[in-house]
């Protein structure tokens, strides 16, 4: 599980081993906050909530709708699989409202190894940072076929199409969400797609150092009209947009 790695992220990982074993007492100086394992915290008993504020596209664009709603994910229980990987449940539940009663949805998987941060969402693996890193490392993302089709809607639309290499776009930069500031946060490039007027793919998320994952901003947007002038929202006629903030953890 989460093992098929492209070779450079493997490449990443054997290097840091090397220089760490050779370099003898000088490990005991070295800063920790190099490696990054501070930006995706994952143990028994942690919860994140936030606001899911989402415009999905609904009949070709005549019938788009937008609301704001609650998501809550809580690590229940860990086990160890058949390959003696730890891996760790995360239920997920939705409220209308921040303090409203929590209905769970769904168990999504992570893991957490010394090379890299998994999960596997609605069956669709994804690496979502590997270890160490620093502005500019990149690696594959996506362990899966990024023409996977996703029901948005009814419709049915490529996601993840030409989403390409993750990379880390800054790290240990202040941020504020939600009114709360993080004085140290790493930036992850999923997605950027320019230069096309038929297709938006746009995905970032935000970790906060201690926190885990602050904010996820997704525009995935499909059109057969150019339509120079006009918004991804206005022209759009299928997919949707997504800004997913923190409100509250442990």
């Amino acid at each position: 599980m989460f093992k098929n790695l492209e070779i450079k992220v493997l490449i990443i990982g054997l290097v840091a081993a090397v220089i760490l074993s050779s370099c003898g007492d000088e490990t005991k100086s070295l800063d920790t906050a190099f490696f990054g394992y501070d930006y995706y915290p994952l143990e028994e008993g942690d919860f994140w909530v936030y606001k899911m504020d989402e415009t999905l596209i609904k009949q070709e664009g005549t019938a788009n709708e937008s609301s704001i709603y609650y998501m809550r994910e809580d690590v229940t229980e860990r086990f160890i699989n058949t390959i003696g990987d730890t891996i760790y449940k995360i239920q997920r539940s939705l409220s209308d409202t921040q303090n409203g009663l929590y209905v769970a949805t769904d168990i999504w998987t992570a893991e957490k190894t010394e090379t890299g941060a998994y999960r596997v969402e609605e069956n669709l693996e994804f690496v979502k940072m590997i270890f160490p890193f620093q502005v500019g490392t990149s690696w594959e993302g996506n362990l899966f076929d990024n023409l996977t089709s996703v029901n948005i809607a009814e419709t049915s639309v490529w996601v993840y199409k030409d989403w390409g290499d993750y990379e880390v776009g800054a790290k240990g930069i202040p941020f504020t969400v939600e009114g709360e500031n993080y004085p140290r946060v790493t930036r992850i490039d999923q997605a950027d797609i320019k230069n096309n007027s038929l297709e938006r793919r746009f995905a970032v998320e935000y970790y906060a150092e201690g926190v885990g994952l602050i904010q996820k901003e997704m525009e995935i947007f499909d059109t057969q009209c150019p339509c120079p002038g006009e918004s991804w929202i206005e022209k759009a006629e299928a997919g949707f947009k997504l800004t997913q903030t923190l409100v509250d953890h442990n």
